[in-house]
């Protein structure tokens, strides 16, 4: 992970106007279809790499220094690599990219080459145990490639689940059976089509405060509980648009992936339209987008938050344990009652 040049040069977004953080869309096809997901277009084409490639140097002129390359499922589209490579010497290894994936697609022989390329992160989504009717996403399928993780990856590995009434049923078993992997592991909240918290309850709050989680989801975290017990009060700035952009298959900037209000060419975007974003928003009570909230908690308060933000950027990946001591295979489990 880059540490003192990204630091310094990260610190010059609390006071200017420009981005800091961007998701940009390379497919939005995938090999999965998730009840809860609208991200997706099924047999989608990538974008081209040369797209992608300007899109960058668009994102560069604006001054972002965190990509996350998503989809749909971006292991899908073929110049993946070639896109990270560019991605770094284009930010003269000063920036952080991370892959967010949902690993079925991963092979020894693809994280090797992720690790030439020079990725940062990858956050696997893995939402429970086994298969739900809402999620494919299950360690059944996916363990064998966590292993394979743990054994070649160079970069840093976070668990991705999406927190369902039949995810939190298998998450502390989930935990378990994943323990001694070196792994981070964090929570994305279910939400409604416009990013709205979809889930209520005590026992989802618990959750939250009972496990480890992700250094970055300590910035929101209290938000988060606080919405899962049905207060969504609490005040703060979306910096959707501003600090954090949103860049889909066709190259327009949103605020988020869930949000079209403002929707706008990216390079037709100038740092006029970043200012004119750095503002309140309608769509703010009960968001629960950890993305958008993680950036702009961080850079709301930014010596509240340094210690945090300063482990999230320098830390790093964790030895792997004796393959022995890692469990191998998955077998269904009961779930408990509420």
């Amino acid at each position: 992970m880059p540490g003192a040049r990204f630091i310094l040069q990260g610190a010059k977004r609390i006071f200017d106007a420009k981005a800091l953080y961007a998701q940009l869309v390379i497919t939005d096809d995938c090999n999965l279809s998730c009840d809860y997901c609208n991200e997706y277009i099924p047999g989608a084409p990538p974008v081209p790499l040369a797209t992608l490639q300007q899109r960058v140097d668009q994102l560069e002129a604006l001054g972002v220094l965190v990509y996350d390359l998503l989809g749909g499922e971006p292991l899908l589209h073929p110049d993946l690599v070639a896109l990270i490579r560019y991605i770094k010497a284009r930010g003269q290894q000063r920036n952080i990219v991370v892959l967010i994936t949902n690993g079925f697609l991963l092979t020894p022989k693809k994280v090797a080459a992720l690790n030439d390329a020079g990725l940062d992160m990858m956050q696997v989504s893995v939402d429970s145990i086994v298969p739900t009717t809402s999620s494919h996403k299950a360690l059944k399928t996916v363990l064998p490639k966590l292993h394979m993780l743990a054994r070649e990856a160079r970069f840093r590995v976070k668990v991705q689940s999406v927190l369902t009434e039949q995810t939190y049923l298998q998450y502390n078993e989930f935990r378990r059976l994943l323990t001694p992997l070196p792994f981070d592991f964090s929570f994305s909240l279910l939400h409604t089509p416009g990013g709205h918290i979809a889930i209520e309850g005590e026992h989802y709050a618990r959750l939250l405060a009972e496990h480890d989680l992700f250094v970055g989801m300590r910035l929101y975290r209290q938000h988060a509980e606080e919405m899962l017990r049905g207060d969504d009060s609490r005040d703060w700035k979306c910096l959707g648009g501003s600090k954090f952009l949103y860049v889909n298959a066709v190259g327009e900037v949103q605020f988020c992936s869930q949000n079209r209000e403002f929707h706008k060419p990216l390079g037709e975007m100038t740092l006029a339209d970043l200012r004119a974003n750095h503002r309140h928003k309608a769509c703010e009570p009960g968001c629960a987008l950890g993305c958008v909230r993680l950036v702009s908690h961080a850079l709301a308060e930014p010596l509240k938050t340094l210690p945090t933000s300063l482990t999230l950027i320098s830390r790093r990946r964790p030895p792997a344990q004796p393959a022995a001591d890692l469990p191998t295979s998955v077998t269904p489990v009961k779930a408990p009652s509420c």
